[in-house]
């Protein structure tokens, strides 16, 4: 059961170094990707305890799976407030992601409105 808070407390520390030292050099998705995994392992950590008799949805240290879903957990708050305090929106970013042509000369603005991408009622 150990681990799982460690190697995302590694990976996290790498993605925050990668960030202070260079903003283009890392994606802010990663950090959503990072949460996106741990969510997974507590998915599963929590399957693992339920299977415990005793558990109660509280960290015991005869489940060690409920402790590290609370490790996890407060981890995983840790990461968003970083991310919440770090993150900047960057729109044009966000654009050339998703339309990555919308420089070229030949670009239609209008299949970047609304109706275009969703549909219109």
């Amino acid at each position: 059961m150990k681990g799982y808070t460690d190697t995302y407390k590694k990976d996290f520390y790498n993605l925050k170094e990668k960030a202070s030292l260079n903003e283009n050099d890392y994606e802010p998705r990663d950090f959503y990707d990072l949460i996106e995994q741990i969510n997974g392992d507590l998915q599963y950590l929590e399957e693992q305890a339920e299977r415990h008799p005793n558990y109660n949805y509280s960290p015991d240290k005869d489940i060690p799976a409920s402790i590290e879903i609370e490790k996890l957990t407060l981890f995983k708050r840790k990461i968003e407030n970083f991310i919440r305090n770090k993150e900047t929106i960057n729109n044009d970013k966000e654009l050339d992601i998703m339309f990555p042509d919308r420089h070229d000369d030949d670009f239609d603005e209008e299949s970047m409105n609304f109706d275009s991408i969703y549909g219109s009622d």
